[in-house]
């Protein structure tokens, strides 16, 4: 059969995986909810802000998600992202004059966030696969490098990777195409002969795909989409029947 003759080899040809990190093998959804939970007691926000969880951590998110957007398009330092996610909320529930506060959490943020050491669902199996297959496995994350080097470590998943490519280090963000440049030129291979993991369509996907390298859109929520990646998984097991 040609059609599977075809793509036996397509699949074949990839000789180098990367992953991206946050919610693609480290959950962060999961990690950052116990994080939050344990900040928003210890420091008693509920009382100083007059707010359940619930609303303190989703306030949190919506600002978090513009500024680290800000951050990815280069508008925004990471020092100030690091503090102002955390003054914008504080702000918005009416606490005033807490820039110490907000740094105080921003601080607790960041250094007990990467001790926790949950896994996407499959994702330890998919790696333990893999490099049973003998593919060469590199990290491409835009994450804080102080953060993301402790979350690979501490969840014991390190000894996958050849090596951790993070924006901070390289000097461009996902999707920008000149980060995935970068990493081919570093490897000296062509795109052709990678493959790029992530669950962020706009930054792993099409970044990815903008630098001609083929992509497997972890999307287990179903987003549709208006382009096509290479291969779509709700699951990270699926993975394992295209590689």
């Amino acid at each position: 059969n040609f059609f599977l003759a075809f793509f036996y080899f397509r699949v074949m040809k990839y000789k180098y995986i990367l992953f991206d990190l946050d919610r693609t093998l480290w959950d962060f959804q999961a990690n950052s909810f116990q994080t939050f939970r344990e900040m928003y007691e210890t420091f008693e926000l509920g009382k100083l802000c007059n707010a359940s969880f619930d609303e303190f951590y989703l306030q949190y998110k919506a600002i978090n998600a513009v500024l680290w957007d800000m951050y990815r398009q280069g508008t925004l330092l990471k020092e100030v992202l690091y503090v102002k996610r955390f003054s914008l909320t504080l702000e918005y529930f009416g606490v005033v004059d807490c820039s110490d506060l907000s740094r105080k959490l921003g601080d607790f943020y960041v250094l007990e966030g990467p001790k926790k050491t949950g896994l996407v669902d499959g994702a330890r199996q998919l790696l333990d696969y893999l490099q049973a297959k003998g593919y060469p496995m590199y990290i491409v994350s835009n994450g804080f490098k102080e953060v993301q080097n402790e979350k690979i470590k501490t969840s014991n998943i390190d000894s996958y990777f050849k090596k951790v490519y993070l924006s901070e280090d390289i000097g461009y963000q996902k999707p920008n195409r000149k980060i995935f440049d970068a990493i081919l030129a570093d490897l000296g291979v062509s795109g052709n002969e990678c493959l790029m993991i992530g669950d962020d369509f706009a930054v792993d996907i099409v970044g990815a795909r903008n630098a001609g390298i083929d992509q497997i859109y972890y999307n287990p929520e179903a987003i549709k989409q208006e382009l096509q990646p290479t291969f779509e998984v709700k699951n990270l097991r699926e993975i394992m029947n295209i590689l």
